[in-house]
């Protein structure tokens, strides 16, 4: 069992439940479309959250692309784009928030895919072995080699033999037991689905053509609603601004090429699926309408995205300037200021070698008095009695 079993079992009876209940593939298809939706409800709700914290930090968002603009070189556009990204850090938003739950949703809607194109396998419950029995027979009434088409075209196939046509090639096969042929003739003959609607004028095993017929409206309808979806869609989804006189060609060309491309897909499968895209479509659009009323979008006027700008520019003009007041002085507060140092160095250093000076001169005089002899006078030697006083200034 795969992971993709893992999902397409319990939707499995989803879709038996329906039809069981409306003996309609078409109903039965709406119904396991409306529940498919429900399921991914939740999913939606994460997404459209994710894009309104966006959409609040629109001004903040405007006002850094502001600061940037006319300035398209890639230093300056990285510079803003890092900008912007440590706003979304500072406000608690991530960016890629929307794509898991995206990625989630894409994983189950191809799953259940599968159980569109299996109605043998997940309507029915008939084995991969019967199924390739069912293949082989159709094969050999067709005289070809092997048969390729999808469970749906196998349907139709066995429709247009029909069923009595198949039962009597399936004992001439290889390893079909009789067990497996009263299996497979229980399915065919009891439980064979019913993919025709509106009295047998559409068949949704049928593949599409450039006929006027009734399921040329398949393909037709595919390509309205998916142009219509992608339009409502569009103007109830928050999208980020872009800078001044940048066109939005990636948009503009996906809202042409995808309708056509679905249109195109439509006319190679079978109605069935085309039809589940068009309950898909509509239900898409609803879906998003509701989400856009429970959890609406901040909408800001031209004036307060003005006065954000405006604001951011005059923090940032005061931070600088507040900047240049701390690193930055005029040369002659500098000039002053290295003067008055100076001097106050230079004082410091004088004075303790004035002082030793001072001290000095007065040991030398002691020193000097110390060593005149007591009878100098009366030896005739010629020292002036000078006074302390007196020498000093000598």
């Amino acid at each position: 069992m795969g992971l993709f079993d893992l999902i397409n079992i319990p939707f499995s009876y989803v879709i038996k439940l329906f039809y069981a209940l409306t003996d309609n593939y078409m109903l039965a298809l709406l119904g396991f479309a409306i529940v498919v939706k429900l399921v991914l409800f939740p999913v939606g709700i994460k997404t459209q959250k994710n894009m309104v914290k966006q959409a609040s930090l629109r001004p903040k968002e405007a006002a850094i692309r502001a600061k940037y603009a006319g300035r398209t070189d890639q230093a300056t556009q990285q510079k803003m784009q890092n900008e912007i990204m440590t706003l979304y850090q500072e406000e608690h938003y991530n960016p890629a928030g929307g794509c898991l739950p995206m990625i989630v949703q894409l994983l189950v809607i191809w799953a259940i895919y599968k159980i569109v194109y299996g109605p043998l396998t997940y309507l029915c419950s008939m084995s991969a072995e019967s199924i390739g029995f069912l293949k082989t027979a159709v094969a050999q009434l067709l005289e070809q080699t092997s048969y390729t088409g999808n469970e749906i075209q196998l349907l139709s196939s066995i429709t247009e033999l029909g069923i009595p046509s198949v039962l009597s090639v399936l004992p001439n096969i290889e390893g079909c037991t009789a067990e497996i042929i009263a299996g497979i003739e229980d399915i065919l003959l009891n439980h064979w689905p019913n993919m025709t609607v509106f009295g047998g004028a559409l068949d949704l095993s049928k593949t599409p053509t450039v006929a006027l017929n009734i399921l040329l409206l398949v393909p037709i309808l595919n390509l309205v609603t998916t142009w219509a979806s992608s339009k409502i869609t569009k103007k109830l989804t928050y999208r980020a601004p872009t800078p001044q006189g940048s066109p939005d060609t990636s948009m503009k060309i996906m809202e042409i090429t995808m309708p056509l491309m679905i249109f195109w897909m439509a006319f190679q499968l079978p109605a069935a699926l085309g039809v589940y895209w068009i309950f898909q479509n509509v239900l898409g659009v609803l879906q998003q309408v509701l989400l856009a009323k429970i959890y609406p979008y901040p909408v800001f006027t031209e004036e307060e995205l003005a006065q954000a700008v405006k604001e951011s520019k005059k923090a940032a003009k005061n931070e600088k300037k507040a900047t240049e007041n701390k690193k930055i002085r005029s040369l002659h507060y500098i000039d002053d200021e290295d003067y008055v140092v100076s001097d106050v160095k230079k004082a410091e250093k004088t004075a303790p070698a004035e002082a030793d000076s001072e001290a000095s001169s007065e040991s030398d005089d002691e020193k000097q008095e110390a060593e005149i002899p007591e009878n100098a006078e009366t030896q005739g030697v010629g020292y002036a009695p000078l006074k302390k006083d007196d020498r000093k200034k000598k």
